[in-house]
């Protein structure tokens, strides 16, 4: 009799354990998983990168101090460096590339400049000039080859911004922003040119749409063309806090990720879930991201990478959970909207690689 009720009672057990090994089999994957991070040819003079473009897996720009600017057409196995001639004292904080023979670089601070190449990069051709007092240029971003925008600290409390819809040869100021309101900020409200991705368009037709993130004494989450603009709520601000850099899944589903650079292990408020149709916009994550973070991007519609000066995290389920696959620090990264590698880029010439195949 006891011998039977064990029998009996098996297939019941066998039940529940095969239903609990299906549930936590995604689980047992994902801990299983590994990702390295492989270190590629540093630059020779050791320049600091916040500029980074990834066209493909085997087609990558970067751009940063001492004028530097790298372009590489094997995936980073071998670089072409130089220093842009009267340019070797710029810091070009962001790069933006369609191929390997165009690109665009920006020159942060007064007089600030946007110049491009052709040829890849055996000449620049400066197509944007502006020696007002207080220029400080942060980011560009394009949604095609054709439409970009760049955003600058604000001149007279309001943010500068400037688009093209031709490549990047000609840029003008759109008198309709100078006016809006929410692009007025606050004393010690900024951007913060940390890797060139605080700023994300989204459409251009029938009029830009874009959204854009600030920090210091004030943190917004700003919507043109959407008439989104709201405070991220960061529980302490500072001149070395706030939001960082902003990846929007699509119009309305995004990341942003920031912190506090000068506590860059300091892990309290440094990534927000973003739904600007909730009537709660933005949310804490589960488990967040393991101390600053200068930039964030999508690969994949559920996967998400972050990098700081103190490590790096990914995140498989939309942003809600993050793991530190590394200690190593890099001010930006990206990856091809079809590629298999991610690139990452920081300070002392260093870049890395890593699959996500």
């Amino acid at each position: 009799m006891k011998f039977y009720c064990i029998i009996y009672s098996f297939p019941k057990y066998f039940a529940i354990c095969f239903f609990f090994c299906i549930l936590s089999y995604p689980l047992l994957l994902q801990a299983q998983h590994t990702y390295t991070i492989e270190s590629l040819p540093s630059n020779p003079l050791g320049s600091s990168f916040r500029g980074l473009q990834v066209v493909s897996d085997q087609v990558v720009w970067v751009s940063g101090s001492r004028g530097t600017v790298g372009r590489s057409t094997d995936g980073g196995a071998h670089w072409r460096w130089q220093q842009v001639v009267g340019y070797e004292k710029r810091d070009f904080r962001d790069i933006v590339s369609f191929d390997s023979l165009t690109a665009l670089i920006m020159a942060v601070a007064e007089p600030a400049v946007i110049m491009r190449t052709d040829n890849g990069g055996l000449s620049w051709q400066p197509v944007f000039t502006d020696s007002t007092p207080g220029m400080f240029l942060d980011a560009m971003h394009f949604v095609d080859a054709q439409n970009g925008i760049v955003v600058g600290d604000p001149i007279m409390n309001h943010a500068f911004l400037a688009s093209t819809r031709d490549g990047g040869q000609h840029w003008l100021r759109n008198p309709d922003w100078d006016q809006q309101p929410t692009l007025r900020l606050d004393s010690g409200e900024a951007f913060f040119a940390s890797s060139g991705s605080n700023i994300q368009l989204l459409k251009t037709t029938p009029n830009f749409q874009f959204y854009v993130v600030t920090g210091g004494l004030r943190s917004r989450l700003i919507g043109v063309g959407s008439n989104f603009n709201q405070d991220i709520p960061f529980s302490a601000l500072g001149s070395s806090r706030g939001a960082n850099s902003l990846a929007m899944l699509n119009n309305h589903i995004g990341v942003i990720v920031g912190g506090d650079f000068a506590r860059d292990k300091d892990s309290l408020h440094t990534c927000f879930l973003v739904n600007t149709q909730s009537t709660v916009p933005f949310r804490i994550p589960k488990s967040t991201t393991h101390g600053y973070r200068s930039c964030v991007a999508w690969i994949s519609k559920k996967s998400l990478i972050a990098c700081g000066t103190s490590g790096v995290d990914i995140s498989t389920d939309k942003g809600n959970n993050w793991k530190n696959i590394s200690l190593a620090g890099f001010h930006t990264l990206g990856k091809a909207p079809t590629g298999n590698y991610v690139f990452l880029a920081g300070s002392g010439g260093r870049i890395a690689r890593m699959s996500i195949h």
